[in-house]
Order: C-alpha cells, then sequence, then structure tokens
C-alpha cells in the first residue's frame, strides 16, 4: 500500500477499476436480483407518474390508489428519476432500473474522490473495490429502492463538507457555495428513505455538537440548513403535506422500523437475538470486523495523534454508522437494515489498516495488515461471483420469463394482477387491473375482483389467495407464479 506510482500509471489503474464498475453494474442488471414486492411498488408508481401523472398503484384501467401517504420507505430521489426514464423509453424492466445503475456508478466515483482526498489513491482504489465486490452493492442497487440512492447523495454531502471544512468556514464566496451544497445533498439523502431521514439529522445534530466551538464563522451554517430544509420541504409537501398525515407517517416509520414479522416478540429480546447475529452470521461478523477495525483506528488516530486530526466529514460518517447499527437491532434483523452502515465502513476500511500499520514496527506485522484488504476484496469477489443471490454462474430466468409472457400480451386483452405488483411493469401497456396489500400497512384494489371471469389473463402467486372460476382458465406455472389465460367462449 506504500507502492508510489507515477501519474501515468495511476491513471492506467483508474482507468481499469472503473472499466471493471461499469462492467459489473451492468452485467445482467434486468436478470438479477428478481423482481420483488417492494420494487414492484416504487415501479408501478413511477409508471403511473410518468404515463398519468399521479402517485398511485392502478386498480383497474384509469383508477388509481394513491400513494403519496403510503410512499414512504423510498421517495422522489428514487421516483422522480424512475418515472422519467419510463416516460422516455417506455415501460420496461430495464427503463426502471437505469436510474439505479447509474445511481450505483455516481456512489463509485463518489467513493474514489471521497476517499482520495481524504486519504489518498491506494486507500481510494481499495475502497472502490471492496464496494465493487460487496454483492449486497448489487442486490440492494439494481432494484428501484432508495438504499443506494440515499448512500450517493450522503457521501457527496460528506465530500463537500470536507471542502466546506478546508475553507475555514469562511465568509466568502466559496464557503457559502460549499455549505448551501453540502446541505442540499444530505437533504436529498434524508428524503430518499425514512432510515436516512431520521438518522441523518441526528447524526448532523451530534456533529454540529462536538465541532460548533471550531466553526470560526458560525452564520455559514445558515446557509447549511437553508440546503437541507429545501429537498426535506419537498419531501414533506408530497408525503405529510398536514399533522395528521405526519402523525401518521411517524407511526408507520416506527412499525416498520419494529420487529413486524414478530409483533409479540419483547424489544429486549428482539436485541439481543439480532445483535447475536453478528457474531454468528457471515455478513454482520464482516460488518463486526470491519466496524471494530476502523473504531480501533479512529481510536489509535485520537489518543495518539496518529495522521491528521478527525474531519467533520468523518465524524459525521461515522456517527450514522453507529446510528444504522443501533436501529437495526430493534427491527427485523434483514441485512438491508444495516446496509447503508455497511457500505459506508468500506470509506474508511483501507486507510484504517493504514493507520494500525503505523502501530507496530515489525515489518512482517505491517505487511500482514497489508494483505487484509487484498484478501477481503478476492474473498468477497469469490462470493460474488460464485456464491452470492446476484452469482455470476447461476442462470436466473424469472425475470426474462415473466416479460417475454407478459410483453406479448395484446394490448387489447383484459389483464388482472391478484397479489403481484412486482410484475405489472413487464406489461405493455395499460389495460389491466390489480389488487395487492402489505399486510395491515395498505391495501389496493378489490379483493373480491378474482371472482370476475371477464379477463383474458390473470397473474397470481398463488392458486389459494383467490376465489375465481378455473374451469374457464388454462393454469401454467410461471416461475413461482400461476399464469392463466381465459379459455375462448367460457362465462
Amino acid at each position: 500500500m506504500d507502492i508510489i506510482f507515477s501519474e501515468k500509471k495511476e491513471k492506467i489503474i483508474l482507468f481499469l477499476v472503473f472499466v471493471l464498475a461499469i462492467f459489473l453494474i451492468t452485467f445482467h442488471f434486468t436478470d438479477t436480483p428478481k423482481v420483488w414486492v417492494d420494487e414492484g411498488v416504487f415501479t408501478e408508481t413511477a409508471k403511473n407518474l410518468a404515463m398519468h401523472g399521479t402517485l398511485g398503484i392502478q386498480t383497474a384501467q384509469g383508477e388509481f390508489f394513491s400513494m403519496r401517504n403510503f410512499l414512504l420507505s423510498t421517495s422522489y430521489p428514487v421516483i422522480f428519476p424512475v418515472a422519467l426514464s419510463l416516460k422516455l423509453f417506455g415501460a420496461g424492466l430495464w427503463q426502471a432500473r437505469l436510474p439505479m445503475i447509474i445511481y450505483m456508478f455516481i456512489l463509485v466515483v463518489l467513493f474514489y474522490f471521497f476517499v482520495r482526498k481524504k486519504y489518498g489513491f491506494h486507500p481510494a482504489i481499495l475502497s472502490v473495490l471492496m464496494l465493487l465486490s460487496f454483492s449486497p452493492f448489487y442486490g440492494n442497487g439494481r432494484p428501484v429502492q432508495g438504499e443506494v440512492p440515499g448512500l450517493v447523495f450522503l457521501v457527496f454531502g460528506a465530500l463537500l463538507l470536507l471542502y466546506l471544512e478546508e475553507s475555514s468556514f469562511r465568509d466568502n464566496y466559496h464557503s457559502k457555495k460549499w455549505a448551501i451544497l453540502s446541505g442540499l445533498a444530505f437533504g436529498l439523502s434524508a428524503s430518499t428513505k425514512p432510515i436516512f431521514l431520521v438518522i441523518l439529522p441526528i447524526s448532523l445534530l451530534i456533529t454540529l455538537f462536538f465541532w460548533i466551538k471550531k466553526v470560526e464563522n458560525r452564520k455559514i451554517l445558515w446557509f447549511f440548513v437553508l440546503g437541507f430544509i429545501l429537498p426535506v420541504i419537498l419531501w414533506a409537501f408530497i408525503h405529510v403535506s398536514t399533522v395528521d398525515l405526519f402523525l401518521i407517517f411517524i407511526s408507520k416509520s416506527f412499525h416498520l422500523a419494529s420487529n413486524i414479522d414478530s409483533p409479540a416478540t419483547p424489544l429486549i429480546k428482539t436485541i439481543f437475538t439480532n445483535f447475536l447475529r453478528f457474531f454468528t452470521e457471515s455478513t454482520p461478523i464482516l460488518f463486526s470486523f470491519l466496524f471494530c477495525t476502523v473504531v480501533t483506528a479512529l481510536s489509535f488516530r485520537f489518543f495518539k495523534k496518529i495522521n491528521e486530526t478527525f474531519s467533520i466529514a468523518e465524524y459525521l460518517i461515522l456517527s450514522f454508522i453507529i446510528l444504522n447499527l443501533l436501529t437495526y437491532l430493534a427491527g427485523t434483523g434483514w441485512y438491508r437494515y444495516f446496509f447503508p452502515a455497511h457500505t459506508l465502513l468500506y470509506l474508511f476500511f483501507p486507510a484504517s489498516i493504514l493507520v494500525l500499520s503505523q502501530v507496530f514496527k515489525k515489518k512482517v506485522l505491517k505487511n500482514m495488515l497489508f494483505v487484509i484488504p487484498i484478501a477481503l476484496i478476492l474473498f468477497q469477489f469469490y462470493h460474488l461471483i460464485f456464491l452470492s443471490d446476484t452469482s455470476f454462474t447461476i442462470k436466473r430466468t424469472r425475470n426474462y420469463e415473466l416479460a417475454k409472457t407478459l410483453s406479448e400480451i395484446n394490448p387489447s386483452q383484459k389483464v388482472l394482477f391478484y397479489g403481484v405488483v412486482e410484475t405489472v411493469i413487464f406489461l405493455k401497456g395499460d389495460n389491466y387491473s390489480q389488487y395487492f396489500s402489505m399486510g395491515d400497512f395498505f391495501e389496493a384494489g378489490n379483493k373480491n375482483i378474482s371472482n370476475s371471469s371477464d379477463f383474458d389473463f390473470i397473474l397470481i402467486d398463488s392458486l389459494k389467495n383467490a376465489n375465481f372460476q378455473l374451469y374457464c382458465y388454462n393454469t401454467n406455472p410461471l416461475g413461482r407464479y400461476f399464469f392463466l389465460q381465459k379459455i375462448k367462449g367460457c362465462h
């Protein structure tokens, strides 16, 4: 890691890494991961915004269930770009996921620039490679959902904070520019998902508490606040324009953040169960290793004054990581809920190894430390290619089969989607009805609509979920779904 490359070699390495990034991000991005419920809700809402100008789920042709008050888990920084893509290129999964892969590539670029500015070229390349080899980056990044876009704006805001700190918060044009732009970036991050909306402002307040004395010109902070609140005001205008809706948002956010799979389980037991995962399951164990390494290195920097002092951006990101970890413990235990914190650790890990290498005097120990990031990258690439849910070696056909079957339906034929909102994106046209529910969160459409035999086709996830006249339909399995085609002349 202490090898010095010429400027030309650095450019070659950088070029190769970013070519690798483009390949990995786009490789079969419409096949893996498989479409799923949350992505279906967001793509359906974005499609209807693009085609009909409404934030809603279509329940019948020309009829929509409004999602303004329910679209809380992923908001306009995701929905608007997806709607634009669908408007420009038509309905389809690649059109919906196109903004997502752009967000993924932007995050890779921001990783490089943040780490390069703060720690140097070699840690920056290693951080990027760690991100690219991290299989959840693809499982959570390619589908239409908010984790990666939220991280994009968070890391962008942190990078701008570095520039703001570099300007010494002076009362000049550059400081004001960095302040308002950083605030805008953080505001957009907060507007993406509740996890960012709740945790990021708390992280900013914690950071401000410890750093306020070092800010010479505190008036500059008002420009930051202005930048932050503007995107949040837009979020509030869309979703919680009244006090009652805000209270509903608070209650639903606590509901979604709780252990909704086992609501009767005592909170302390949920926390203990999730805590044990960090010692018994592979992904949380990896998080624990990264987290402990980063915290140890930061401790050495703080107490032994190794390297330069902390930056505001580092403090903010570390606060976010810790808060994200704490909120995860009270929830369902799904890894996606600490994915942002896990991803952000890769910003610090290679540089942390460099710090720890300065603690040891023996060259053997230093070399052993330097091997750790390389070994971890190789292991993660192996897992990504051969073992992960987005494995490159396993052929997944569900998305292809859905696209092939639904795209061949004539627009004049009537379709019913029953409990399968994630599949609607593959249909060309809008001659369809739909019923969909998410537990006790919301219910859209007529639950008994499947009693009708007026539909030319019905797509359903289980034949047990509806009561319709089977004798009027030919039933064919389609992946994990059932595709029903009406028999001509049957009533």
